[in-house]
């Protein structure tokens, strides 16, 4: 194989700072609003020695439990301050160097099967790049891409990439250092986010395809010691975990209300994800089942046979096959609602998962039936290409829907109309654009969602109303806000437990302040800062 040491991985790079490029001008949007421009922990330097020292895993404060994410937004907000350009902009920088990492990774396998017998020639140097293309500009990464604490994927991903790639270079040695930085990169990795775990799994996997007739000191360190600090970190995550918590006041549940429901949903939501990968048109960013009745559970069992089967049947002749497999489903079983999650699926919990796709997409690219022909090969180099810019326009497209809170919430809300994350933040995006009337109707359609059980909602139509100067109607609706959640008569505890934004909380302590007569008994003394 031609070495090419810079251009193809400048050339990734620079493609993907690109294609990503208009990500820097939008604003905070989803949690980013609570964590970056609500919560003050990111500030507070007084917290960097619990963060780096893993003690934050005892405190009550958001991503209590991914450290490494928690210091990676730090460090924006020691150089950014609240501006969004530059946490926008470290993303995308990471994202760029993931795509570089994929790629050699790519490298790796490609090496690995040149004992197929096929010839360096016919395009196969542009197998590499063209995979992990593939990757870059796909419009499923773009929600772990523009929303910066959902950053957690792509740190995961890097240091997963990271330790695989130490682990097929390093792996035929009994070196001690590669094997001890694979184990650190392990670690890291879970303490980024919990898809984390996947890491060792998929070294160990590595070297199994790969270097299994080699010394096996190496993988004794790099993925059973790997595996024992993931342990280690797991276990104290849980025992060091608050009992009581201020911000997390609801526990996640399994989509369909029981393990079982998840177990029958969970064929659905994979063909879901497989169907995004190759045909992404349905994307949103809060899936429900409204999501997935295009994808009977009968429909969504053969989509996955039909993915699968051929992938196995030619792993057995490539073992390489094997690897690309792992990548993507090992990283995918921490978010099968197997254990209840806040949200049942996500494009971010396909970002790593895409690396295994592409390193899939590879080995069929660098198939023997396709080196057999270069014609074949060079027809599918330019199938491959054209379908990475077919991507990248989507991609570019899908990042306005991250743009700004309208944009988003307006899309999700069409996407997934039952969905009350969606409704409500387009209530509440409409009434901060000065489209009053428009709010109005968005906030009864998210008081409609919730079953009339959600005070935020009521606080919502009530702030709208009072824009609209119909005073009686807010006082109301104020009222009813109150009686279902007495908490929201004290708006700084609220955006203490960010449960609420401050620009938010702001608008309801004026509110409250201005309708004293609307605070049920039940709601006094509270705290409210009243004249």
């Amino acid at each position: 194989m031609t070495r090419l040491p810079w251009r193809q991985p400048a050339f990734l790079a620079a493609v993907t700072l690109l294609v990503f490029s208009p990500s820097l001008a939008a604003e905070f949007v989803y949690d980013a609003r609570l964590q970056i421009l609500t919560d003050p922990f990111l500030f507070d330097s007084g917290n960097w020695l619990d963060v780096l020292t893993f003690r934050v895993l005892g405190r009550d404060v958001l991503d209590f439990n991914r450290p490494v994410q928690l210091a990676s937004l730090m460090l924006d907000a020691a150089v950014w301050g609240r501006e969004p350009f530059g946490f926008h902009l470290t993303s995308i920088v990471l994202h760029a160097g993931n795509v570089v990492l994929v790629w050699a990774v790519i490298r790796r396998l490609l090496a690995a099967g040149d004992g197929g017998g096929g010839s360096a020639g016919g395009g196969r140097d542009l197998v590499a790049p063209l995979a992990a293309l593939l990757f870059a500009v796909h419009p499923l990464v773009t929600e772990a891409v523009c929303e910066p604490t959902f950053r957690e994927d792509l740190l995961a991903a890097a240091l997963s990439l990271g330790a695989v790639l130490v682990s097929l270079v390093a792996g035929g040695e009994a070196a001690r250092r590669p094997a001890a930085a694979c184990a650190a990169c392990c670690l890291l990795a879970v303490a980024s986010k919990e898809s984390g775990v996947a890491a060792p799994l998929v070294v160990a996997v590595s070297g199994w395809v790969f270097y299994r007739f080699r010394p096996r000191s190496f993988w004794v360190v790099a993925a059973g010691g790997g595996l024992l600090l993931v342990t280690l970190f797991l276990i104290a995550r849980f025992a060091l975990e608050p009992p009581e918590s201020m911000i997390f006041e609801s526990r996640p549940g399994y989509p369909g209300g029981s393990f079982l429901a998840a177990l029958a949903i969970l064929p659905r939501i994979l063909a879901l994800y497989l169907q995004l990968i190759v045909l992404p048109v349905n994307q949103s960013a809060d899936y429900g089942l409204v999501s997935v009745r295009h994808l009977p559970l009968l429909v969504a069992l053969l989509v996955i046979v039909a993915f699968a089967a051929p992938l196995v049947r030619a792993a057995r002749r490539d073992p390489r096959i094997w690897f690309g497999l792992a990548l993507f489903a090992l990283p995918l079983l921490p978010v099968a609602n197997l254990v209840p999650i806040y949200r049942a699926a996500a494009d971010r919990y396909l970002y790593l998962p895409l690396a295994g796709v592409a390193c899939l997409a590879a080995c069929l690219l660098d198939s023997p039936w396709l080196r057999a022909r270069d014609g074949r090969r060079q027809a599918a180099l330019v199938a491959a290409g054209l379908a990475a810019a077919v991507l990248a326009a989507a991609c570019v497209e899908r990042q306005r829907v991250w743009a700004d809170s309208l944009a988003l919430w307006g899309d999700t809300a069409r996407r997934n109309p039952a969905s009350y994350t969606a409704v409500h933040g387009l209530a509440g995006a409409l009434h901060e654009a000065g489209r009053h009337q428009e709010a109005e109707r968005a906030a009864r359609e998210a008081i409609r969602v919730s079953r009339e059980q959600r005070g935020e909602a009521f606080v919502t139509l009530a702030l709208v109303q009072d824009a609209l100067g119909r005073r009686d109607d807010a006082e109301a609706a104020l009222r009813r806000a109150l009686e279902l959640e007495p908490r929201l008569a004290n708006p700084a505890g609220r955006v203490a437990a960010l449960a609420m934004e401050g620009s938010e909380a702001e608008r309801l302590t004026d509110l409250l302040r201005r309708y004293p007569q609307a605070i049920p008994p039940e709601a006094a003394g509270l705290g409210l800062p009243v004249d």
